[in-house]
C-alpha cells in the first residue's frame, strides 16, 4: 500500500513539475509580447509586430491593444485619430521653416499618367477608340513619365526649398479622408489623405504649385500624334496625399512625401498616323510627386 502511495505522490508531483515548466514558458512569451507593446506611443498608432513561434503580424493602437483586420473605428474614434494625426504632421512640418533646423534638401520629382476609376474602383478606358488607347500606352512611357532631383546647400532657409516660401501647412481635419501611422523600430511613418475631389485652394496651399500648363505640356511631347484641346479640358483633383517619416525618438522630420492625382478630362485630335481618328474625348489619371529628404548633417563635418 505504502508503494502504491509513493507511486501516486511522485506521479503528482511530476505533473505538478511539467505544469511549472508550462507556465514559465507562458510568462516568457507575454513579457516578450509585452516588451514590443511599450514601443507604441501616445499616438493612434497601427504599429507592425511579429510574436516569436506567432508567424502572425499584428497592429496596435495609442494604447497598445492588438487590432486585427476586424477592427473598426467609429465615426467619433475615426474623427479624433484624424485630428491627433493631423495635428502630429501640421506641427513638425511645420517647424521645420522656423529657422531652427539647418539642413540639405534633396528634391525628387515623378510624373506619370494612368486611368481613371469609376465609384466602385475599376478602371475606365482612356477613350473609346482602340487606337488612341494603344497610342497612349505606348507613348506615356516616354511622354509623361520623368524624374527629376534637386539638392540644396546646408541651409536654414528650408521654406525655399519646400512648396513655396514660407510655406506653412493649412491642412485642417476637414480636409481629411483617413490617415495612418505606422512605427518601426527607429522611425514613425503618418500618411494623410485628403477627401476626393481636393479644392483647389486645399492644392494651392499645400503642395507644390503646378498649373494646367504643366499638363498641356505634357501632351505636347506627343505632338505628332495627338493634339489636346484645351479649351475642352476640364482638371479634379484627387488621390492626393500628404506623408512625413520623422525620427521616433526626436519627431525631426527625415521626409515629406506629396502625391496629387488629376483627373483630366479632355479630347484630343489625331494627327500624323492617328490623324484618321478624328475627335476623339480623353479621361486620364496624372499624378504628380514630390518628395523631399532632410539631412541634418552639416557636410564639412561629415568630411
Amino acid at each position: 500500500m505504502n508503494k502504491k502511495i509513493f507511486a501516486a505522490v511522485s506521479l503528482v508531483l511530476v505533473f505538478a513539475m511539467l505544469f511549472a515548466f508550462a507556465g514559465c514558458g507562458t510568462t516568457q512569451e507575454t513579457e516578450e509580447e509585452t516588451t514590443i507593446l511599450k514601443r507604441t506611443s501616445d499616438l493612434p498608432t497601427e504599429q507592425l509586430y511579429t510574436v516569436s513561434g506567432d508567424g502572425v503580424t499584428h497592429y496596435l493602437d495609442g494604447e497598445g491593444n492588438t487590432l486585427d483586420s476586424t477592427t473598426v473605428l467609429d465615426k467619433a474614434g475615426t474623427a479624433d485619430k484624424n485630428a491627433r494625426l493631423l495635428d502630429y504632421y501640421n506641427v513638425n512640418v511645420n517647424a521645420l521653416v522656423d529657422g531652427s533646423t539647418t539642413a540639405v534638401v534633396t528634391r525628387n520629382e515623378g510624373k506619370s499618367i494612368g486611368k481613371q476609376t469609376d465609384g466602385e474602383g475599376n478602371s475606365i478606358p482612356y477613350s473609346d477608340n482602340a487606337y488612341v488607347n494603344a497610342a497612349v500606352d505606348s507613348l506615356k512611357k516616354y511622354m509623361l513619365v520623368t524624374r527629376e532631383t534637386e539638392t540644396t546647400d546646408f541651409t536654414n532657409n528650408l521654406g525655399d526649398a519646400l512648396p513655396g516660401a514660407e510655406y506653412v501647412s493649412t491642412l485642417t481635419v476637414n480636409d481629411v479622408e483617413s490617415s495612418t501611422c505606422v512605427d518601426s523600430d527607429t522611425t514613425r511613418k503618418v500618411t494623410i489623405t485628403l477627401k476626393s475631389p481636393v479644392p483647389q485652394a486645399v492644392i494651392d496651399g499645400n503642395f507644390d504649385k503646378e498649373d494646367i500648363e504643366t499638363v498641356y505640356a505634357e501632351f505636347d511631347k506627343a505632338a505628332d500624334y495627338m493634339q489636346i484641346d484645351k479649351a475642352a479640358t476640364k482638371l479634379e483633383y484627387v488621390n492626393c496625399v500628404v506623408e512625413i517619416v520623422t525620427d521616433i525618438q526626436t519627431d525631426e522630420v527625415l521626409s515629406i512625401k506629396y502625391t496629387k492625382g488629376i483627373n483630366v478630362n479632355t479630347v484630343v485630335t489625331g494627327k500624323g498616323k492617328l490623324a484618321s481618328v478624328g475627335e476623339v474625348p480623353v479621361c486620364l489619371l496624372y499624378t504628380y510627386t514630390v518628395e523631399y529628404n532632410i539631412d541634418r548633417t552639416n557636410p564639412e563635418e561629415a568630411e
